[in-house]
């Protein structure tokens, strides 16, 4: 009985192994930017999900959507809704929105604010109306990422918020 390869058996190897090499390579790859990227996708999503969440049940407790408040006028990048404890400021930053108390019909206590922090969210709405009423609000967002040098939009979805559903 003999130990070892053959020749052949060598050569077979060594033609076939940087194949097999080249495949988990391209495996790894993905594994290592794939991954990563989708939970960055999935921990943006589930903070823009929260967002529209608050948003959603201001707008559903509005009393209206005032065009300004507090010296400050409703436009692209600020959405004011009048609750009946006060009135809110949604205010777009740059890779941020800030959700703050700028009225409030208690007295006293500290200034309400919470940011969501969104590097690539984008977000925009755009207020309906009717006979000069404001009555609901249309909320277009979009994740954006950079993949292979370009720019991909993930999650874009369109939400409409009534104002006052509940009364």
């Amino acid at each position: 009985m003999r130990k070892g390869f053959t020749l052949t058996e060598m050569m077979i190897v060594i033609f076939i192994l940087p194949f097999v090499f080249f495949v988990l390579d391209g495996l790894f790859v993905t594994l290592l930017r794939e991954i990563p990227r989708s939970c960055r996708i999935a921990e943006q999503g589930s903070t823009l999900l929260s967002l529209l969440e608050q948003m959603h049940r201001d707008v559903e407790q509005a009393k209206s959507l005032p065009a300004e408040s507090a010296g400050r006028t409703t436009g692209e990048r600020l959405l004011l809704v009048e609750l009946p404890e006060g009135v809110i400021g949604y205010q777009i930053a740059e890779d941020a929105v800030t959700r703050t108390r700028l009225t409030s019909t208690q007295s006293g206590g500290p200034p309400e604010e919470r940011v969501w922090s969104m590097p690539g969210g984008k977000i925009e709405w755009l207020l309906w109306q009717k006979d000069g009423r404001r009555y609901a609000v249309e909320v277009r967002t979009h994740l954006d990422f950079k993949f292979h040098g370009r720019v991909e939009k993930k999650m874009a979805r369109t939400y409409l918020f009534y104002e006052g559903v509940l009364r």
